[in-house]
């Protein structure tokens, strides 16, 4: 499979172009996510399918909603990795969620045939958005590098697919609208965000968060009208003044001492609440092991538009003090941080990631994060 896709507190190094950024207070103390009364954690998948998935808010109806799998592929890639494994839930607290149905293709969706695929294409990263263009909500999915000589995945392979949830966020029957279009296509590694038409990928160019011109296609989809994206526009450096170095730049790891890293293929690139700010959430992992780093969740952030970017900062002051239901993180390999998602919710922000517990278990945990008009703010109702 192919992926190019925290450590105490870390001395930034500032420069001329870049200012301190300033993420939401985010608190330490998280609670286990649940579908249907069971926690997703590596007990429940031990392949840790359920690791993999996307978090929403939706405004009008008052609900949080996910996106994700339930169960291992034990036959990868078959159908138990498709578009129609893929689980829907909801919740009234973003916390525990009930189930509803499984995904499926609704009357007029693109055919993955028609993209050269020869099996519907496994997904392996999610991120929902709502897209303020079209009124209507969307989820992208990434699919990984198929490594036989002949590509199963077709237009698919090491790229994004979109689909149309409608104006409601928790439509099961999804319009597949395919694969996206050159000239980003096959040359990233996963969708953090949609912000206002401009479409944000982890691109394998320079490691960074790249913004892209979006353009959403034409109904009834085909193979000749897909969703597509321009050519990069700007991107967000995510390296600079952190430990770790984009390993594909020269000097990497030798001239440059720093760790050889890549961002994990999900984050979340989202408007900030005070309208203005687009900011960037995510983790790393070692290049050479695929091993998470450590016990952080990372941001940037933008004041115009994604032209420039802030200095990375780190969310959690002190990473170490984050708790799993009352109890620490695995102090063996330090219980890192990956798949990173952060939800907003009018003013108040929503951390999900995935971290291991004392009993070395991944588990996917959610932490809130202080309202930004919040004068005394506890942040905490003990998990149950």
């Amino acid at each position: 499979m192919k992926i190019l896709p925290l450590a105490g507190c870390v001395s930034f190094l500032l420069t001329a172009q870049a200012a301190l950024a300033l993420p939401p207070v985010v608190h330490t103390q998280a609670c286990s996510v649940s579908v249907d009364g069971n926690r997703l954690d590596t007990v429940l998948t031990p392949g840790g399918a359920d690791q993999r998935n996307t978090f929403a808010y939706e405004p009008l109806t008052h609900r949080w909603h996910f996106w994700g799998f339930l169960a291992d592929d034990a036959n990868f890639p078959s159908a138990a990795s498709s578009l129609r494994a893929v689980v829907h839930a909801t919740s009234s607290d973003g916390v525990h969620f009930t189930s509803d149905g499984n995904l499926s293709y609704a009357f007029g969706s693109a055919y993955y045939g028609n993209y050269a695929a020869s099996i519907d294409p496994p997904l392996d990263f999610f991120r929902a958005v709502y897209d303020t263009q079209t009124g209507t909500w969307k989820l992208f999915n990434w699919t990984e590098n198929d490594q036989p000589p002949n590509s199963r995945f077709g237009q698919y392979n090491y790229n994004t697919s979109v689909n149309d949830l409608g104006t409601v966020a928790g439509t099961t029957n999804v319009v597949h609208q395919g694969p996206l279009k050159t000239p980003v296509a096959g040359n990233h590694v996963g969708t953090f965000g949609l912000v206002d038409g401009m479409l944000y990928l982890r691109a394998d160019t320079d490691g960074g968060a790249d913004q892209f011109a979006y353009t959403d296609g034409a109904y009834p989809w085909t193979g000749a009208n897909q969703p597509s994206t321009g050519s990069e526009l700007t991107s967000a450096n995510l390296f600079n003044g952190t430990p770790y170095c984009w390993f594909l730049t020269p000097g990497c790891g030798t001239s440059d001492p720093r760790i050889p890293a890549y961002v994990h293929n999900v984050g979340r690139t989202l408007r900030q609440d005070d309208g203005v700010t687009i900011g960037t959430y995510y983790a790393f992992r070692d290049a050479n092991t695929y091993a998470r780093l450590d016990q952080q969740i990372w941001y940037v952030e933008s004041t115009d538009n994604g032209t420039t970017w802030s200095t990375p900062v780190g969310v959690f002051p002190d990473p170490s003090s984050v708790t799993i239901d009352g109890q620490p993180l695995d102090a063996a390999p330090g219980g890192k941080l990956s798949d990173v998602e952060m939800v907003l919710k009018g003013s108040r922000y929503q951390a999900y990631f995935s971290t291991q517990d004392a009993d070395g278990n991944y588990v996917m945990v959610t932490a809130q994060g202080r309202p930004s008009d919040a004068i005394f703010w506890n942040g905490f109702d003990a998990c149950d």
